[in-house]
């Protein structure tokens, strides 16, 4: 019991410096990064435009209870995860850790909307 209240005090000791805005006195990130986070958050922008036009075919198509909340949810989650990458520029692997959770929420999307 006592590891995990370790871990639980030591994750809310790190969430805070891991999503929070770079200060004057952060190194500022590399150029290759920030072009890196952009070029792949703007191929999920588009790929996500492509999934949000499936979403809305299949709503009006067909109703389903479930479809629109589980869409929404999806997105929102892939969003979210694209919004934290680019609060967390100033880290070094953790934008592109993001940045695929929300490749993968992309694909999921695709393919839910395949349904």
């Amino acid at each position: 019991m006592s590891v995990d209240v370790s871990r639980a005090k030591r994750l809310r000791q790190q969430l805070p410096d891991a999503f929070r805005l770079p200060t004057e006195a952060d190194p500022r990130p590399d150029n290759r990064q920030i072009a890196a986070v952009c070029a792949w958050a703007a191929a999920l922008g588009l790929g996500g435009m492509a999934v949000a036009l499936r979403a809305f075919v299949g709503l009006i198509s067909e109703y389903r209870a479930w479809y629109g909340p589980v869409v929404i949810t999806i997105g929102l989650l892939g969003l979210a995860c694209t919004i934290a990458a680019f609060a967390s520029v100033h880290r070094r692997r953790l934008p592109y850790m993001l940045l695929a959770t929300a490749s993968v929420t992309l694909l999921i999307g695709w393919v839910v909307t395949g349904l």
